[in-house]
């Protein structure tokens, strides 16, 4: 069993009200460029086209909504709950997280691209494809996701734990990688950018299947 190291990722604590009947239930999309403080998003309010871009939600519960297309690019998320959330396409990019628990999501095109996360748990669920390209993860954890397509292309993570994860392909090309724990987590379709893995955690067999990839990279030739 792989030890956890010193310099795991720190897990968020949002700071939210244990009772819901104490946040306000929300009977409309979040407001482009609004601000949101203690409110829950229930399940039967439908998010899907809605423009929430540059909005603001500090605080908030959102419970089991239908979010095709809820476009959230430039959002300020911070001290959230988000949880059976599900959408065909999710356009995010370029929103600052923080202290945030994402569960049992299901979603198809996750836009996250030059986003930062700081302190983010994603637990359970499936993202068919994970778009960060550019994007800043600082204390981030990804439990037990089913991750088909994750493209980390020109990232930084720092403190990135990946546990009990199957991930398709994934992309580190031109990352950057400080402390990225892969040890738990099955890796199925490939690896892209093998050279850039610099700074992640592997396990002996996890090196083993990817010794074709570092000898391509390296030029060697095996024969026999």
């Amino acid at each position: 069993m792989p030890t956890t190291p010193r310099d795991a990722p720190a897990l968020p604590v949002p700071d939210l009200p244990a009772r819901e009947d104490d946040l306000v239930r929300r009977t409309a999309p979040p407001d482009p460029g609004g601000a949101h403080d203690g409110e829950l998003f229930p399940a039967d309010l439908d998010l899907s086209g809605a423009d929430a871009r540059d909005t603001r939600l500090l605080g908030c519960r959102v419970r089991s909504v239908r979010a095709d297309g809820l476009r959230l690019a430039g959002a300020r998320v911070v001290d959230c709950e988000v949880s059976g959330l599900g959408a065909t396409e999710a356009p995010w990019r370029a929103g600052t997280w923080r202290d945030v628990v994402v569960t049992d999501c299901r979603v198809g095109a996750l836009d996250l691209s030059a986003a930062s996360w700081q302190r983010v748990l994603v637990r359970g669920g499936r993202l068919d494809y994970a778009n960060l390209r550019g994007a800043e993860l600082v204390d981030v954890t990804f439990e037990d996701v089913d991750l088909r397509d994750v493209d980390l292309a020109g990232a930084r993570l720092d403190r990135v734990r990946f546990a009990g994860c199957r991930i398709g392909r994934l992309d580190v090309t031109g990352a950057r990688l400080r402390s990225v724990d892969l040890r738990t987590s099955e890796l199925t379709d490939g690896l892209d950018g093998v050279g850039d893995l610099r700074g992640a955690v592997v396990t002996s067999a996890q090196l083993l299947q990817l010794a074709p990839l570092f000898a391509a990279h390296l030029g060697v030739r095996v024969d026999g």
